[in-house]
């Protein structure tokens, strides 16, 4: 006896594509917040990675230099660094004056590097100036009392980086522009402190 085989009815076939246009809906959204999570997390490292190679090539201008660097408080909220001999160089030269400071109308740090060169830079002047970071609201440098401490600190969009140079044998010389004239040798460890954000409303 042949069995009668029973055809799917079209409430069935509605059903069960309703169920599949669910489920799909459903893959879609679920790949749609993967995708935004990951854009989301690339860019998130991709500014930790900036701030990290800023901060690397900052630390490595101070231990490799003679130790005869200048602090100056230029203006509130932002240091001007003068290393005047330094064995670290982003161009391959052997030694060379480098400065740190930030332009203030559009809060761009700069790395100046070159030879025999003074601030403000002059025609004749041939350096070399690097785009650190944009957007900086504050770069300081602190002291500890016993004077072996140096935390930097910077400050963009809200977000405040900082790293601590510690185990630095210096000494601050008589003469002083604002945050003084350190002198010595520059040896030393690298510390990073957690990284802080601040909201904005």
């Amino acid at each position: 006896m042949q069995l009668q085989r029973r055809a799917f009815t079209l409430v069935e076939v509605l059903i069960s594509i309703t169920l599949l246009s669910l489920v799909l809906m459903a893959l879609y959204k679920s790949s749609d917040l993967l995708r935004r999570s990951n854009k989301h997390l690339y860019h998130h490292l991709e500014e930790i990675s900036e701030g990290f190679k800023g901060s690397q090539v900052l630390y490595l201008d101070l231990l490799q230099s003679d130790g005869n660097v200048t602090i100056e408080n230029r203006e509130k909220g932002f240091d001007h660094l003068l290393i005047a001999n330094t064995e670290h160089s982003l161009y391959g030269f052997s030694r060379v004056r480098v400065s740190w400071l930030v332009y203030k109308e559009q809060g761009t740090l700069l790395r100046v590097e070159g030879f025999n060169y003074q601030l403000p830079l002059k025609e004749e002047d041939r350096v070399e100036i690097d785009n650190i970071a944009q957007g900086i609201e504050l770069f300081k440098f602190y002291k500890n009392k016993k004077r072996n401490k140096l935390l930097i600190t910077m400050k963009s969009k809200g977000k405040i980086e900082s790293f601590m140079i510690q185990n630095i044998q210096f000494k601050l010389s008589n003469k002083e522009l604002g945050g003084g004239i350190i002198t010595g040798g520059a040896r030393g460890s690298i510390k990073r402190t957690p990284q802080q954000t601040t909201s904005t409303k």
